[in-house]
């Protein structure tokens, strides 16, 4: 367990120095358990966080009526999250959102873990996962602004 956290400590040292996030090591000791956390702090910002996502978003193009009930992009997308959900759950701590808007036509799927997991597939590029995906989004047609970025996630 020890080289585990030291392993992750090192990943995360690398990850901080790409994206400006100091990761540190706390140490949690309750009556029957003890756990180290690893949390990040941006800076100065007083904001710190222990969730990483990464999101993969693209516009959809609206359906006949106008809107997103009828369109043929927005339902290829979700086929496409459909078939990638069970190799997305797969990642170590990995919870999966998908955020859908009708009015700015956005598609995003944030896969969030914790920072102990996210170092190593961070360091792997995402791979081979979002190449995969991504390359299927940029075929399906009506969707455009296909981006991608890492982000911190925390509940407040």
């Amino acid at each position: 367990t020890t080289m585990k956290i030291q392993a992750a400590l090192l990943l995360l040292t690398t990850l901080s120095s790409t994206t400006a996030f100091a990761p540190i090591g706390t140490t949690t000791t309750t009556p029957t358990t003890s756990s180290t956390h690893l949390h990040a702090e941006i800076g100065e910002t007083g904001i710190a966080f222990t969730n990483v996502a990464r999101e993969w978003r693209c516009k959809y193009t609206p359906g006949p009526s106008g809107g997103p009930g009828d369109s043929t992009s927005l339902k290829e997308c979700q086929d496409l999250l459909s078939e990638y959900l069970p190799k997305l759950k797969e990642l170590p701590g990995a919870q999966v959102t998908r955020q859908v808007c009708g009015g700015c036509l956005d598609f995003k799927v944030s896969i969030v873990q914790p920072l102990e997991e996210h170092g190593a597939w961070a360091e792997a590029d995402y791979e081979p996962l979002e190449s995969e995906f991504i390359g299927k989004l940029k075929g399906i047609e009506g969707v455009s602004q296909v981006e991608t970025q890492e982000i911190t996630f925390e509940a407040l």
